[in-house]
């Protein structure tokens, strides 16, 4: 995996992006710093400025983990194409599997928000209810193992049992089937008429886009991970606002990107 900022990164993405290339972040850790409250997370200024500019020029998607209706007032931006809870909402043509994942979620947290849940006895953890997946943040928990050890056990025992994926001291679950970020990408792909796709993103989450290994995507991850399926990585989230400027770069020298199309989908 190359530094994505070296000078051999940067001559692989500058080969890789032209007129028709989907340019597609997550936000937390990507976009946005990790906080320790969630709902404190802003997107430094000169990213949304630069994503702005981009989204001028062409196809930008924001694929995040968090609901859209969230996600949305953190971007000072429209971009063509906003997906939420992790691919679960917000792309076009999901509509039905949305449906399923928001019925699905209403059964559990039905049952999970019963006051004799024992995750309820223990301080610092709580439940994020986003409609088509539910989060469990435990950042604040006294012992963050025996946490994530509590919540795997109870979580392990819903019906239908749902997919389970953890990211920095949160417990990610998703109904059976529902659709992942690779599945969104690959679908924004086909929505947005372009013929290749730049992601970057920062968690296990994201290792479903890295692990497309099409020569369709180019994938950067914010720190370094030797067992991630990623092409690239960043050094750290503050790498994140040069990459953007970057990308202006490239886009100014190699001339106009695709111009913008009409909204579509959930940001329509």
């Amino acid at each position: 995996m190359k530094y994505a900022l070296s000078a051999e990164g940067l001559a692989r993405i500058s080969a890789f992006v032209t007129g028709k290339t989907l340019l597609a972040f997550d936000i937390d850790g990507t976009l946005a710093p990790i906080v320790d409250r969630p709902w404190d997370a802003r997107v430094p200024n000169d990213v949304q400025q630069g994503l702005g500019a981009l989204s001028q020029r062409g196809a930008v998607a924001i694929i995040t983990g968090r609901a859209i209706e969230d996600a949305r007032p953190m971007l000072g931006f429209a971009p063509r194409y906003l997906v939420g809870n992790h691919g679960a909402e917000g792309v076009p043509g999901f509509e039905e599997a949305s449906a399923h994942c928001a019925r699905v979620c209403r059964i559990w947290l039905d049952e999970l928000a019963s006051s004799a849940e024992p995750w309820r006895d223990v301080p610092g953890i709580v439940l994020e209810d986003k409609t088509y997946s539910l989060t469990f943040h435990f950042r604040h928990a006294r012992d963050h193992g025996a946490a994530q050890r509590m919540l795997v056990g109870r979580t392990g025992r819903l019906l239908p049992m749902p997919t389970i994926f953890d990211g920095k001291f949160v417990l990610n679950l998703l109904p059976p089937g529902a659709p992942h970020k690779g599945e969104a990408l690959s679908a924004l792909l086909t929505q947005s008429h372009c013929d290749r796709a730049l992601y970057v993103g920062d968690d296990v989450s994201d290792e479903d886009v890295f692990r497309l290994r099409s020569p369709e995507v180019l994938s950067v991850r914010v720190e370094r991970d030797p067992n991630s399926a990623a092409d690239l990585f960043l050094r750290g989230q503050k790498d994140v606002a040069r990459l953007v400027r970057e990308l202006m770069r490239m886009i100014a020298v190699g001339g106009a990107m695709s111009p913008p199309e009409t909204r579509r989908g959930a940001d329509a």
